[in-house]
Protein backbone atom coordinates (compact mmCIF):
# COMPACT_ATOMS: atom_id res chain seq x y z
CA UNK A 1 0.00 0.00 0.00
CA UNK A 2 1.09 3.28 -1.26
CA UNK A 3 0.42 6.16 1.31
CA UNK A 4 1.31 9.77 1.02
CA UNK A 5 1.42 12.30 3.31
CA UNK A 6 0.93 16.42 3.16
CA UNK A 7 -0.29 19.06 4.80
CA UNK A 8 -2.48 21.35 3.01
CA UNK A 9 -5.88 23.66 4.61
CA UNK A 10 -8.72 23.08 4.25
CA UNK A 11 -10.87 25.83 2.51
CA UNK A 12 -14.51 25.44 3.44
CA UNK A 13 -14.31 21.52 3.66
CA UNK A 14 -12.71 21.29 0.64
CA UNK A 15 -8.72 19.20 0.99
CA UNK A 16 -7.21 20.00 -2.02
CA UNK A 17 -4.07 17.43 -2.74
CA UNK A 18 -0.97 19.10 -4.76
CA UNK A 19 -0.58 18.46 -8.16
CA UNK A 20 2.91 16.27 -7.84
CA UNK A 21 0.16 13.50 -5.81
CA UNK A 22 -3.18 13.76 -8.02
CA UNK A 23 -1.64 11.24 -10.69
CA UNK A 24 -0.58 8.78 -8.15
CA UNK A 25 -4.10 8.54 -6.53
CA UNK A 26 -7.24 6.34 -8.06
CA UNK A 27 -10.77 7.30 -8.61
CA UNK A 28 -11.24 6.31 -4.72
CA UNK A 29 -9.13 6.57 -1.54
CA UNK A 30 -9.36 6.41 2.05
CA UNK A 31 -8.84 9.66 4.00
CA UNK A 32 -7.47 10.33 7.48
CA UNK A 33 -7.49 13.96 9.16
CA UNK A 34 -4.64 14.69 11.48
CA UNK A 35 -5.33 18.51 13.30
CA UNK A 36 -2.37 20.44 13.64
CA UNK A 37 -2.41 22.02 16.83
CA UNK A 38 -0.34 25.56 16.12
CA UNK A 39 -0.30 26.43 19.97
CA UNK A 40 0.83 22.98 21.45
CA UNK A 41 4.53 22.32 23.22
CA UNK A 42 6.46 20.98 21.41
CA UNK A 43 9.95 18.97 22.74
CA UNK A 44 12.69 21.11 23.27
CA UNK A 45 16.23 18.64 23.06
CA UNK A 46 18.86 19.29 25.73
CA UNK A 47 20.97 19.96 23.35
CA UNK A 48 21.02 23.10 20.58
CA UNK A 49 23.12 21.55 17.52
CA UNK A 50 22.67 17.73 17.32
CA UNK A 51 24.49 16.35 14.01
CA UNK A 52 21.96 15.16 11.60
CA UNK A 53 23.42 11.20 11.60
CA UNK A 54 25.63 9.14 13.24
CA UNK A 55 28.34 9.71 10.68
CA UNK A 56 28.74 13.59 12.18
CA UNK A 57 28.54 12.35 15.53
CA UNK A 58 31.75 13.07 17.30
CA UNK A 59 34.01 10.50 17.97
CA UNK A 60 34.46 10.13 22.20
CA UNK A 61 36.33 6.89 22.04
CA UNK A 62 38.72 4.82 19.79
CA UNK A 63 37.73 1.33 19.36
CA UNK A 64 40.02 0.62 16.47
CA UNK A 65 41.97 -2.11 16.81
CA UNK A 66 39.67 -3.61 20.01
CA UNK A 67 38.50 -7.43 19.46
CA UNK A 68 35.80 -9.11 21.25
CA UNK A 69 35.20 -12.27 22.26
CA UNK A 70 31.83 -13.32 22.90
CA UNK A 71 32.37 -16.02 25.13
CA UNK A 72 35.15 -14.13 27.51
CA UNK A 73 32.39 -11.66 27.40
CA UNK A 74 29.92 -13.96 28.82
CA UNK A 75 32.06 -15.89 31.97
CA UNK A 76 32.06 -12.42 32.98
Amino acid sequence: MHTIQFETVVDNGVIHIPEQYIKLLTDTVNVTLVPIIKNSKKFKPKTKNKPDSIKEFPTLLDTKGWKFNREEANER
